[in-house]
């Protein structure tokens, strides 16, 4: 049985990523799905057959801060490993330019995922940006 926090170890078998659910090229009222399809505005600063990277709304939390859409709805990092394979795939290339960062995505309210549409966050970190994780200990002024 599986607990929470715990992950199952499966030695010498491919994962069972269990049934698929049909991807949905777009879904009514999804902010992505708007951009996506060009029906909201965004700053779109790279392109690729699968996926888009855009500018926040509202700028980031960092300079350079990029979220990596895929062109097809799925919900979270769960829904559809394949996609979030290929969504990973080019946030991997953005942060091999980008030097230090943090790529994040969250699956659930929970986890503080509120656009349901997988998305990452890739964030350009520098030492003592003051930026700290939810995990990260605060470090005492001065060290």
């Amino acid at each position: 049985m599986v607990s929470y926090g715990e992950f199952r170890e499966v030695a010498g078998e491919a994962p069972d990523t269990g049934p698929q659910r049909p991807r949905t090229p777009r879904r009514p009222g999804c902010p992505f799905c708007l951009i996506v399809c060009g029906r909201a505005p965004a700053t779109v600063l790279r392109e690729w057959p699968e996926t888009i990277a855009i500018r926040p709304r509202h700028g980031g939390v960092t300079a350079g801060h990029v979220l990596v859409i895929p062109r097809v709805h799925v919900a979270d990092v769960a829904e559809d490993p394949v996609v979030s394979a290929a969504t990973m795939l080019r946030a991997a290339e953005l942060a091999a330019e980008a030097g230090d960062c943090n790529v994040i995505t969250s699956r659930g309210p929970s986890a503080t995922q509120t656009v349901r549409h997988l998305h990452l966050h890739l964030v350009p970190r520098a030492e003592g940006d003051g930026l700290l994780l939810p995990w990260t200990a605060v470090r005492p002024a001065g060290t």
